[in-house]
Order: structure tokens, then sequence, then C-alpha cells
């Protein structure tokens, strides 16, 4: 496995055992809370990774074996639709245990992916470039499951991994900058506790 892979897969590892401990940390009836942007609950936010982790390592057996990474119809907008429905009463330990196992998944898809590879088309576009827009999935739901999450906002985990994420979109980048000027509110009277410039 090529060093850019093997760290498109580190940030997948990290980003969703921190996203795991968010929602487990959350208080009875919190993965219910609806998330203001998808419209959806935690726990279906959490079906929807799983989905998505599942989908990808299909994707790539389907390119390494040199068909259509994406056969016949493929509408995206209704497969989220019926995932939430499906998903809508699953109990949490369940979907943790399918979210871990669809992680495992793709990672044994990349270890089948040649170095030699990662340039080929995947659907129009360099894989490489596909691979690196899934690898941010997680941080493009992160403020969705931050704004039902209040009691989550000052989580040394949580903070430090949205404060350091790069983000490309302008509205994460403004909405990151307002979350660091809040924590440096906070905590500006804590004594010991420094904040970094850097985020």
């Amino acid at each position: 496995m090529t060093p850019e892979l093997r760290a498109i897969l580190d940030r997948f590892i990290y980003e969703q055992a921190t996203v795991i401990h968010m929602v487990t940390s959350l208080p009875p009836g919190g993965i219910d809370r609806v998330m203001p942007g998808p419209g959806w609950t935690v726990r279906q936010l959490v079906a929807h990774f799983a989905d998505s982790q599942e989908r990808h390592a299909s994707t790539i057996e389907r390119w390494l074996a040199g068909e259509s990474a994406a056969p016949g119809e493929f509408d995206i907008e209704r497969i989220n639709a019926m995932s939430a429905d499906a998903n809508a009463a699953t109990p949490l330990p369940d979907l943790l245990t399918r979210l871990r196992k669809s992680l495992r998944t793709l990672i044994a898809a990349f270890e089948n992916v040649p170095g030699f590879m990662v340039e080929a088309h995947l659907d129009g576009d360099p894989a490489i470039e596909a691979f690196h827009a899934w690898e941010r999935h997680y941080r493009d739901h992160a403020f969705d499951l931050l704004d039902v999450s209040p009691e989550l906002k000052f989580d040394p985990l949580v903070l430090n991994w949205i404060l350091y994420a790069e983000f490309e979109d302008e509205e994460f980048c403004a909405r990151q900058r307002a979350l660091l000027d809040e924590v440096r509110k906070h905590y500006a009277s804590t004594p010991g506790v420094e904040i970094e410039d850097g985020a």
C-alpha cells in the first residue's frame, strides 16, 4: 500500500473513532436528536457512515475487476433516504458493530489496490481524488454532529478533531474559526489552559 493510501486509511480510522466517541458520549435519547442540516437523527448518521464505507469497498472491488464503479442508475439521494428510513430505530450497538465492520472491509479493499492504479480513472477521475473525497466524508458531517451535541462542544477529543481539521468548504472554515473564538473565550479565565493559534 502506498503511503498516501495508508494516510487516507489512517484518517478514516481516526475520524471514525472520534465520531464513535461522540455518539456514545451523548446522554440517553441523544442519538435521536435531529440534525438541522441533513434532517437525520444521530442514529441515522451512523448508519449513513456505515453505508458509505460499504459502498466504497464495493466500488473498489468492481473497479479492480474492470467493472463500472457505479453500475446502472445511481441515485445517492434516494439511497440515503432509504437508509435513513430503514435505520430510524436500529439499536446503536448494532449500528456501531456494522460501522466498525464496514471500515475493516474498506481497509481490506484498499489493501488490494496496487500503487500503479491510484492514478487510473475511477468513473472519470483519478482514483486517488475519489479516495480523498471519501476520506473527507466524516468531516463533511462534523458540524452536523456538533450542532446536536452541545454538551461535547468543549470535549478535548472533539476539539482536537474539528479545530485541526482541514476543511475546503468556506462555510466550514468560518464555523471552525468561530468555534476557535468561542473556545478561547471559554478558557480565557481558566488557569493553565493554552489554546494554540495554528488551528
